[in-house]
């Protein structure tokens, strides 16, 4: 165990090296000799399981680089090279955006295994205890689904089973399959619902942390990219949804832009989020603002919609609109209605979505440093929606066009649209481009698993606002066009990133293992292929 914890604590942070690590006291973490007594410890532990949420390098910008600037639907939305790495599958991993990624889900592993090999022996309340045993077994799957999608493929093999057997030979070499990965994450999700209640928005004290319905939609996430591998798991996926569905605890928002509202946070949409405010949580909304924020926030602009997402809306779509900003649109921000335009943008688009903490005058909702930039809108990560499309994607997999037309249909009547019969798979592609684009684990993911590795290669477009002037009493070029701005000019198409010839679908679907964790690693891992 004192090896396990500080291999994980010299892999994040690489303080020293480490054999020095080795031969010293872990800091900072409990031992079996003055932890695990009470219901406070417990919770305690469980406390600790959430990393994740306040961390820039899981879900403020470094998953999202891979997940999002990789795909044809964003290109990066300002010059900087770590990312434009990534852009052109040139990146070596090690980069200060995603270089933790690896090394803090095998934190948040360790974490999760030490509930549940100390948890169950405990004499405390047994709802505190199933409780925590179901948040460990679902933070556990969610690590390894995570790592699996980034990580894991069948050409280099999966990721490292660490489970809470082993306390001392934690070197594992990688199985040859990431099903297998899948496989155990999937375990991880099914033991989790079996524990966990449904979401009660009632119980404040439980908010943000997991319940039946998220591990199910995990579960059915697990099962819908392991299809890939196997297609035993197109059932499994099915079985999932149904029973989130069949549970009527969830379902649609009414309409599409509220399910990224701050009132509806805990809405009947939620199923799994990064809970934000004023003081932490996700800093995506932050990165995917306009760059520098027109002169009034730290915007990052990391994230540029492409032309071709924006054109890949049918028309009536209200997700488009609700998803996105084109020249002259208007928006909320900071109190006052403006038309947008920007003198930064490449593309001329802006990621909408999660726009609206930013709407309100004296920044109330957001953090007030513009270096963490968080609101208090949470990250959505599984919603209803998904849980429609994945088994309307099993369906269509299993018995062909037409057997997902009613979860597809539900999700296209939110969006304004009129019913499909014998929707087929490509259908099926459009809806999830359409209701997820701007979310973590979507369009890139997807063309890799579809292997449509000419969408991901081709070049993308935009439309930059050129030539438009902008009132320099908000900022000196960055603030918002002076009054008389015409917004019914058009401008004309350009290409703001070239077709990336050097994509390898068997390659660049999964991102290069950080050095930081082959170096401690004592040559049980070794580099994804081709990076």
């Amino acid at each position: 165990m004192k090896k396990y914890i500080t291999l994980l604590i010299v892999v994040l942070f690489g303080l020293i090296s480490c054999e020095d690590f080795l031969v010293e006291e872990p800091q900072g973490e409990p031992t079996n000799a003055n932890f695990w007594k009470t219901e406070a410890d417990v919770i305690s532990a469980t406390t600790a399981l959430y990393i994740f949420n306040d961390f820039q390098g899981i879900y403020g910008r470094g998953m999202n680089l891979y997940s999002l600037v990789a795909s044809d639907d964003f290109i990066v939305g300002k010059p900087k090279g770590q990312i434009e790495e990534i852009k052109d599958f040139i990146t070596s991993g090690n980069g200060s955006y995603t270089r933790d990624i690896w090394p803090m889900h095998f934190i948040v592993i360790k974490r999760a295994n030490d509930i549940i090999r100390n948890v169950p022996d405990l004499e405390i309340n047994a709802d505190v205890k199933n409780f925590a045993l179901g948040e460990a077994y679902f933070m556990r799957g969610l690590a390894y689904f995570q790592l699996s999608l980034l990580y894991g493929d069948n050409n280099s093999g999966g990721i490292p089973i660490v489970d809470e057997t082993i306390v001392e030979d934690f070197f594992i070499e990688r199985p040859a399959s990431v099903s297998t990965s899948y496989e155990f994450a999937a375990e991880s999700f099914t033991k989790a619902a079996a524990l966990l209640p449904y979401f009660d928005a009632s119980n404040n004290d439980r908010l943000g942390r997991p319940h039946k319905n998220a591990a199910l939609g995990y579960l059915a996430r697990v099962h819908l990219h392991n299809a890939e591998f196997n297609a035993d798991s197109w059932d499994s996926v099915i079985t999932a949804c149904d029973q989130v569905i069949n549970s009527n605890k969830n379902s649609l928002e009414l309409n599409f832009k509220d399910a990224f509202k701050i009132a509806n946070n805990w809405g009947s949409e939620y199923l799994w989020s990064v809970p934000s405010n004023t003081i932490g949580g996700s800093m995506f909304a932050g990165s995917a603002l306009e760059n520098r924020g027109w002169g009034k926030y730290n915007g990052w602009g990391y994230f540029a919609p492409t032309l071709e997402l924006y054109e890949s809306y049918e028309v009536g779509d209200a997700r488009r609109d609700a998803t996105l900003l084109a020249f002259g649109d208007e928006f909320e921000y900071f109190g006052s209605t403006r038309k947008y335009a920007s003198a930064n943008s490449l593309t001329g688009i802006q990621l909408k979505k999660y726009l609206e903490p930013f709407g309100y005058a004296n920044a109330v909702q957001l953090n007030p440093n513009g270096d963490h930039p968080s609101t208090n809108l949470n990250l959505p990560l599984l919603r209803y929606s998904h849980i429609l499309l994945m088994k309307a994607e099993a369906l269509i997999a299993k018995n062909g066009a037409g057997s997902g037309d009613l979860e597809i249909n539900l999700v296209r009547a939110r969006a304004g649209l009129v019913a499909k019969t014998g929707a087929t798979l490509e259908d099926l592609k459009s809806e999830r481009r359409a209701e997820f684009a701007g979310e973590l684990f979507g369009r890139y993911e997807d063309l890799c698993r579809w292997g449509d590795a000419a969408k991901i290669k081709g070049a993308l477009h935009g439309k930059r606002h050129l030539g438009v002037v902008f009132d320099t009493a908000e900022g000196d070029n960055k603030g918002f066009p002076v009054l008389s701005t015409d917004f019914t000019q058009v401008f004309p198409t350009s290409e703001v990133w070239r077709q990336r010839d050097n994509f390898i679908l068997e390659t660049h679907r999964v991102w290069p293992i950080p050095a930081n964790a082959i170096d401690t690693s004592r040559e049980t891992l070794s580099q994804n292929m081709g990076w």
